[in-house]
C-alpha cells in the first residue's frame, strides 16, 4: 500500500506536466511527463531497498562477530 501511495503521489505532482504533454503531444514533453517520473520511483525505490539491505546486514553484524 505504501508503495502504491507513492507512485500516486509521484504521478499526483506532476499532472500539470502530463497535461502539457497530451496538449503539446511532441516526445520531450511525453518523455517529461510520462516516463521520468517512472524512472525516478523506480531508482528510489531500489535505494529505499539497498539501504534497507545494508542496515539489516549491518544490525545483523553488529550483534555478532565481525564476518571476514
Amino acid at each position: 500500500m505504501n508503495d502504491t501511495k507513492n507512485i500516486l503521489l509521484a504521478w499526483i505532482s506532476s499532472i500539470a506536466s502530463v497535461f502539457a504533454a497530451i496538449e503539446v503531444q511532441t516526445w520531450l514533453t511525453t518523455l517529461s511527463a510520462i516516463v521520468l517520473p517512472i524512472i525516478f520511483f523506480s531508482v528510489g525505490k531500489t535505494i529505499d531497498v539497498c539501504l534497507q539491505i545494508y542496515f539489516e546486514r549491518k544490525k545483523k553484524w553488529g550483534s555478532s562477530s565481525t564476518p571476514k
